[in-house]
């Protein structure tokens, strides 16, 4: 009877496990998954397949398989933007023109990690594209940090927001960053105000040489990419030393703003994402530096708290420190 209690308590853990990862259960939300392009159809493998048949595509000169894998309000970032493109027919017109050109000879996705967070996933991964050179060795020719959220609507795995920038890249000298103005703004659902008002505290902490504010919104396994960073952060151990680092730091005055923030809340996950614009003021006012950056962070609800699974932070128009392709 011990035995067959045992077997029972075994197989239900099994089920659980198996149900949690095809879709059938609950989610996986407090474990950050490698996917495996050969494994079983979880929803981690799912998204990754679709992630790497949509890079086969992109190095052979075919960029709209892009656009066929995103939802219609799809929220796209990359270097050479100093606006986001919004909604697949802006993403289609942006990739137009460069079919066919960009062609190399291979991908390697490094550390690919999913976190699923209810119906949205978290794909996080650095990225290099191969060449082969003279002597036919393959050589990594651009170094990239990648994050693409993932939203399952209508039973479908799609990319509702991909942002994407140079691993340790650097301001560039000038960048023109179009202002929309907004006359009478209309007010945010509360989860979305909320949302922005958990990131706008965490943010004026930080300006002030604090950064528990962001620590203590974000979960165990946080994962978070920054300019100045070889790759990502993965786990609050990591990110919590790199913070470290810079505590005490600032505190001088400044001007910032918050350009075209979006909130997409999806039941317990929340996608948002805004262009930040920081301004160094001296004594009488005088901006004496400035810097614009790209944002992106997930949240997601535990136990009534919003808490911060991903981070991506990049300079709008960030450079390549030397030059790359």
């Amino acid at each position: 009877m011990a035995q067959y209690i045992l077997f029972l308590l075994v197989f239900a853990a099994s089920a659980l496990v198996q149900a949690r990862e095809v879709g059938g259960g609950p989610p996986a939300n407090k474990e950050l998954i490698t996917p495996n392009l050969n494994g079983p159809a979880t929803p981690a493998n799912t998204i990754f397949r679709l992630e790497n048949e949509a890079m086969e595509q992109w190095r052979q000169g075919n960029p709209m398989r892009w656009v066929e894998i995103s939802t219609d309000d799809v929220i796209y970032v990359d270097p050479t933007l100093a606006t986001p493109v919004i909604g697949t027919q802006a993403y289609r017109e942006y990739l137009t023109p460069i079919l066919g050109k960009v062609r190399y000879d291979a991908s390697e996705f490094v550390n690919p990690r999913v976190a699923l967070v209810g119906d949205l996933a978290v794909l996080t991964y650095n990225y290099h594209s191969l060449r082969r050179d003279v002597d036919r060795k393959m050589k990594r020719t651009s170094f990239w940090n990648t994050t693409q959220v993932y939203a399952h609507r209508a039973g479908v795995w799609k990319i509702l927001h991909s942002h994407w920038s140079y691993i340790g890249h650097r301001q560039p000298a000038e960048v023109n960053v179009p202002l929309p103005i907004t006359i009478n703004a209309a007010p945010l659902p509360s989860n979305a105000n909320e949302i922005l008002g958990l990131e706008k505290a965490a943010m004026k902490r930080w300006s002030q040489g604090d950064p528990d504010g962001f620590l203590t919104l974000a979960v165990p396994q946080v994962t978070y990419f920054d300019p100045i960073l070889p790759g990502r952060l993965t786990g609050i151990a990591s990110l919590t030393e790199f913070y470290n680092g810079m505590r005490g730091k600032g505190g001088g005055a400044s001007a910032v703003d918050y350009i075209d923030p979006r909130v997409v809340v999806v039941g317990d996950a929340a996608l948002l994402t805004y262009r930040y614009l920081w301004a160094g003021l001296d004594a009488d006012g005088t901006v004496t530096a400035r810097s614009a950056w790209n944002c992106t962070e997930v949240y997601h609800r535990q136990a009534g708290q919003w808490r911060i699974v991903h981070t991506h932070w990049s300079m709008i128009g960030g450079e390549r420190p030397d030059g790359g392709v």
